[in-house]
């Protein structure tokens, strides 16, 4: 100890303060055992180095599979990681070196003590870090911003697919490919690979902020192009007629976003970059073009890079997708398998081919039909010339392996809509109606049925793909493969004749050499033509689509001379103001299609028209009913809603003995059906369809004690004027503007789904005949009733099926049941919206909110007494133990608290709602405490996605929520982000208000 003392004495001489500040026992510590402080220091960074690999593996899976990225504290401690592990690399080297003194015959202790008191502080520095690194999973992630569309993809098919697909990922990320053509014939599978494309970089890539995914189509042009691409990053071009100022706008927004990848999808023609106003992708630039083109020339005349040729699948490949797609089980027969094989390789292994002509034979045992099916692949002939002709024929092999001529001309008919539209099914099949193409079919099912049966087996010979629903709407959609249409339309050359330029933006009709003798269908929908000036030769026409154009010019005097098999004839949504005489002589017509012709005043007489089915003049300006209507005796559905009708004899209705359909909603006021309409509607005994306007509620109760709805399939019935054309959906009844008094003649329907009381009096809640007959109601809105108290009364019904209720407007509410709600009322509501209800000082008692197992929405806008939601009383108690003191919402996704000044509180307890995803206060200044942030659940910080509202309203929160409010604090969404958006819904619903009538 001496030896050291004398050496701690010396040190200090050298080392002044420094030393002399650190005790003995440390200082001896550094002299002695600098070997075993390393030591130490390597045990630390082994742990610290595994937490790290820890949360680069949990960030890794929660930014693949929820699409979130770190936050940025976790960012900040990971580059500390990397900073210290650096630091400490580089101590290690120096402690290799063993420093020595006096001709190396001592250790260096002055080195040794500089080196101990180094790695003390590594240690702690280390151990800060550590302690650093427990992150909760909540706060560890926060959701990546919207980087492009994750889309549905199917698997790959190939060697030679999967190396195409390897290539063009390789060419993305090389610095030095700008442009990338992906090019191959139709069918191939290029599409396939560009979605793995973009799924890959959405999921996998750090080097692109998103992607832009754009379709391009046949017809496309520079225009057409550019709004494509604006309207995929939500630009707008406020109607710009300029070229070069889109490409200007376009170019700004797209160089603005810097790191994309910019996708268009079936290019068939070259354009300049600059033209478009697409930013040239030069090196060192972080962006990327990446086309899919059928031809190397357009590749080129694009200017890519590289490019990558899809080849077809190898006959092996093309064998196993084959197998997979007619059932192996089939291919047990050596002989059949034989013949299968012949025909696969007939296939030319193009996917789209291998998939269509499978499924075609998908479960076939019979070894004539494959000969059959081999034998008609051989001698199929090609349609277009070149390398298409083999596509074609081999396509065609499952349009003429259709089993009848009806489901061809079925499938045909399709090819009259534009490339890439999205067709609504029924539409669809009404079109195959009006023809005529389904009626001999039999009388088993009805034409919507068997049109059913047609589309499920188009569909599922792949010739047309299902799209769904889109959204606000139950329809299904299908589409035709642009490859399938191509098809289709190489046949509509030669038999049947079709002449098809729909959606081809044309302002000038085809000449009139182009309207051949022997065309059966022609269409020309959604174009801009403003006339028809012409007098075409086509006696073999029987449909005329050409809805969608201005018209606005009108149509030649003479142009329907010589049409005379015209079955079906559509000019919905044109601005034609006059259709000629010559329309008379449709003596073949089927249907006559006039919706939305705002301008039309003038329909020439229709008395020849005695096979006239389907007449349409909703939404049309015509104020006198068509003379010759009365000839029309087989007519099957009627549309006179939203006319100015002033003069129309209802006793024609009753010459309409195959009247099916006959909607009347929104007639001109004069026109108010009474019940002469009634007595008339009892003659027109096969009528499944109906939607009509009712008076006033006795006339309605008239007609509802006639029984004639016994045979209705279909109902819309409204009470009172209705201005607008918005309506309540299919088996609904609203009450509009009249006085409703219950007695005892009051009538209700069965089967009611929505029900619309809009300014009515007389009610201080919804009548006893509504309630007693409200099983099946869906959707209640109830708007500006100024009597109204309260909306349910207990005993008479409970509302069990409802799932949406809107009330607005109602100034006397005192709350939506009347006494205690009992077991099951509203058991099914997933929506409730209450709108300036200014009476109500609460809204949901606790036997109600008990009820709410469903309710996915929760809206409350301009309420201004309002100071409670849910109501917590004293004899609530036992309920409240029921659920260990908390209220539970469990289904609840939506809050939506807006202009509610005297809003104290929601819920005076804590409350659970674990499915929460979004949450809007705005001008709520006296809420202060939300109720399910008193106990914050991990379940609620994973579902929460957003959180509207103002910073001053979410500083009041942080004194109640102080850990809420920190972990949260990214989904706030400031107020002024978002009021222009909050603005355009408050314009909105006040148009939806207008809806109802003026207030």
């Amino acid at each position: 100890m001496e030896i050291v003392g004398a050496v701690v004495s010396m040190m200090q001489c050298f080392c002044g303060e420094t030393c002399s500040r650190q005790s003995v026992s440390e200082t001896c510590t550094y002299l002695r055992r600098p070997r075993a402080l390393a030591n130490r220091l390597n045990e630390k960074m082994e742990l610290l180095k595994a937490r790290e690999e820890d949360i680069k593996r949990k960030l890794h899976v929660e930014n693949v599979w929820r699409g979130m990225e770190p936050k940025a504290e976790v960012n900040m401690w990971l580059i500390n990681v990397r900073k210290i592990t650096s630091s400490i690399a580089s101590l290690q080297e120096k402690l290799t070196i063993d420093k020595r003194c006096l001709n190396r015959c001592l250790p260096n202790y002055m080195s040794r003590f500089k080196q101990g008191k180094h790695i003390n502080k590594k240690i702690k520095e280390v151990d800060r870090l550590l302690g650093q690194s427990i992150f909760p999973d909540a706060s560890l992630v926060d959701m990546m911003p919207r980087r492009g569309k994750i889309l549905p993809a199917s698997s790959l098919v190939g060697e030679s697919a999967q190396r195409s697909l390897e290539t063009v990922w390789e060419y993305l990320n090389d610095e030095h490919s700008g442009i990338i053509g992906i090019y191959g014939m139709g069918g191939v599978g290029k599409t396939s690979i560009l979605v793995e494309i973009n799924n890959r970089i959405l999921r996998e890539s750090t080097i692109f902020d998103n992607v832009i995914w754009v379709t391009a189509s046949n017809d496309s042009n520079v225009q057409k192009l550019q709004k494509d691409i604006a309207r995929a990053i939500g630009l707008s071009f406020d109607d710009e007629d300029d070229a070069m100022t889109r490409a200007a706008q376009l170019l700004e927004a797209l160089m603005r976003r810097s790191r994309f990848v910019l996708i268009i999808d079936d290019l068939w023609e070259a354009f300049p970059l600059e033209v478009i106003g697409i930013p040239y992708p030069y090196y060192g630039y972080d962006c990327k073009l990446i086309i899919t083109t059928r031809s190397m020339i357009v590749c080129r005349g694009m200017e890519s890079v590289r490019e990558v040729e899809v080849s077809v699948l190898s006959e092996e490949e093309a064998w196993n997708l084959f197998k997979q797609k007619v059932g192996e089980e089939v291919l047990a027969s050596p002989t059949l398998q034989a013949v299968a094989k012949d025909v696969s390789k007939e296939c030319g292994g193009l996917p789209l081919a291998v998939v269509t002509v499978g499924r075609a034979l998908r479960r076939e045992n019979d070894l004539r039909q494959w000969k059959n099916a081999l034998s008609q692949l051989k001698s199929a002939t090609g349609r277009i010339e070149g390398m298409e002709n083999r596509v074609f024929a081999r396509l065609r092999f499952s349009y003429e392996r259709l089993k009848d001529n009806v489901t061809r001309s079925c499938f045909l008919y399709c090819t009259l809509y534009p490339e890439d539209h999205h067709i609504e099914t029924e539409e669809l099949i009404k079109y195959w109606t009006w023809e005529g193409l389904l009626d001999n079919l039999g009388y088993g099912e009805s034409k919507m049925q068997q049109g059913k049966m047609i589309l499920d087996e188009l569909k599922h010979a792949c010739l047309l793909e299902i799209i769904g629903c889109q959204e606000g709407s139950l329809n299904e959609y299908v589409k035709m493969h642009d490859l399938i249409r191509d098809m289709a339309i190489a046949v509509t050359r030669e038999s049947p004749l079709f002449m098809i330029r729909a959606g081809h933006e044309m302002r000038v009709p085809p000449v009139e050499s182009e309207w051949l003798v022997g065309l059966e269908r022609i269409s020309l929908m959604r174009n801009d033509l403003n006339s028809l000036i012409l007098e075409p030769r086509c006696p073999q026409l029987t449909t005329l689509l050409l809805q969608y154009n201005s018209l606005s010019k009108g149509i030649h005097p003479s142009f329907f001379n010589h049409l005379k098999s015209l079955k079906v004839l559509d000019l919905s949504y044109t601005g034609i103001s006059g259709l000629p005489d010559s329309l008379s002589n449709l003596e073949n017509l089927h249907a006559l299609l006039l919706r939305s012709c705002w301008n039309l005043h003038h329909v020439p007489t229709m008395g020849r028209m005695k096979e006239l089915r389907v007449l349409d003049l909703s939404s049309t300006s015509i104020e006198c009913a068509p003379p010759g209507m009365e000839m029309l005796l087989n007519l099957k559905h009627l549309d006179l809603s939203h006319t100015t009708l002033h003069e129309f004899d209802i006793q024609i209705l009753g010459t309409y003995r195959f009247l099916e359909s006959l909607l009347t909603i929104g007639l001109w006021q004069p026109l108010m059906l009474g019940p002469d309409f009634v007595n008339v509607l009892k003659s027109c005994t096969i009528l499944t369809t109906l939607e009509a306007n009712f008076s006033n509620l006795q006339d309605f109760n008239y007609y509802v004690s006639s029984d004639h709805w016994n045979t209705l399939e279909s109902f819309k019935f409204c009470v009172g004027y209705l201005q607008s054309s918005k309506l309540p959906g299919k088996n609904s009844i609203g009450f509009f503007g009249t006085h409703i008094v219950e007695t005892e003649d009051s009538s209700w329907l069965p089967g009611i789904l929505e029900l619309v009381i809009h300014e009515c009096s007389g009610i201080t809640h919804l009548p006893m005949f509504i309630m007693n007959a409200s099983s099946d109601l869906k959707r209640c809105k109830i708007k500006y009733c100024d009597e109204m108290e309260w909306i349910i009364t207990p005993e008479w019904g409970t509302f069990s099926n409802l799932e949406l209720l809107e009330i607005e407007g109602l100034s006397r509410l005192q709350n939506i049941c009347k006494g205690i709600p009992p077991t099951g009322i509203l058991s099914n509501l997933k929506v409730l919206n209450v709108i300036a209800c200014d009476n109500l000082m609460t809204l949901l008692p606790l036997e109600l909110v008990q009820q709410l197992k469903n309710l996915e929405e929760l809206e409350l806008e301009n309420c201004s007494m309002l100071e409670e939601i849910i109501v917590t009383e004293a004899e609530n108690e036992e309920i409240i133990q029921e659920n260990n003191g908390e209220v539970v919402l469990p289904s609840l996704q939506k809050l939506r608290l807006v202009s509610i000044p005297r809003l104290r509180s929601i819920c005076r307890g804590p409350m659970i709602c674990d499915s929460l995803t979004t949450i809007e206060v705005v001008d709520c200044p006296e809420l202060k405490i939300l109720p399910f942030f008193l106990e914050m659940r991990q379940q609620l910080a994973a579902s929460l996605k957003q959180i509207k509202g103002s910073r001053s309203w979410w500083r009041a929160l942080r004194r109640k929520h102080p850990t809420a409010t920190s972990l949260l604090a990214p989904l706030l969404r400031p107020e002024r982000e978002y009021s222009s958006a909050a603005d355009e819904h408050s314009h909105s619903g006040s148009s939806g208000n207008s809806s109802f009538g003026p207030r």
